[in-house]
């Protein structure tokens, strides 16, 4: 069975991004123009709005464009939950990787990890930190599960960075309790 002309396009497409985006876009656009359902065209069109023009609601819309069209396609899901992420649109993030987790093939130790960035960036540490280790137990790569080290790490940096300040507040109003105590007693 043949590669048809679209396919072929796309393909030279991709293998142009993100050396050549200018190239790379011509050729999307033909393939868009010819095949208004082509996937993996609106996917890679979605990163390049994503990336490189930061044209985030463009980006949006040819991910979810792709996702309509095939939800199946893998790709698709890490770049587009982390835009979501980047654009704090949470719940939209954690029903994406839910759905996500579903789909055979996927990387569901990459879909653990970006989990564990949507709840870091809302400051949920805790849960953050059971979604890295979590992601660490899946990935089948060394150099990926010492990626996860390093996102481990930060978040025990960050909780460390926290704690102090809690103990500072803390002491604050044990202060002010001891403070009204004696005034109270004096009375």
């Amino acid at each position: 069975m043949a590669i048809d002309t679209h396919e072929i396009l796309y393909i030279k497409a991709l293998d142009n991004y993100p050396y050549d985006v200018e190239e790379c876009i011509d050729k999307l656009q033909y393939v868009i123009s010819a095949n208004y359902n082509h996937v993996g065209a609106h996917y890679l069109l979605g990163r390049i709005h994503q990336e490189q023009l930061k044209d985030y609601a463009k980006a949006r819309f040819h991910y979810q464009m792709a996702l309509s069209l095939d939800h199946t396609f893998t790709p698709i899901y890490g770049c587009y939950i982390g835009l979501l992420i980047d654009l704090n649109a949470f719940e939209d993030a954690q029903k994406t990787i839910e759905i996500g987790i579903t789909i055979p093939g996927i990387d569901i130790a990459y879909l653990a990890c970006l989990e564990g960035i949507l709840y870091e960036k809302q400051e949920l540490f805790k849960k953050a930190k059971k979604l890295f280790k979590n992601a660490k137990i899946k990935a089948l790569d060394n150099e990926y599960r010492s990626f996860l080290d390093e996102q481990l790490d930060r978040i025990k940096a960050k909780e460390k960075e926290l704690k102090p300040s809690k103990v500072k507040k803390a002491k604050k109003k044990s202060k002010k309790k001891s403070k009204t105590k004696s005034k109270k007693k004096k009375k």
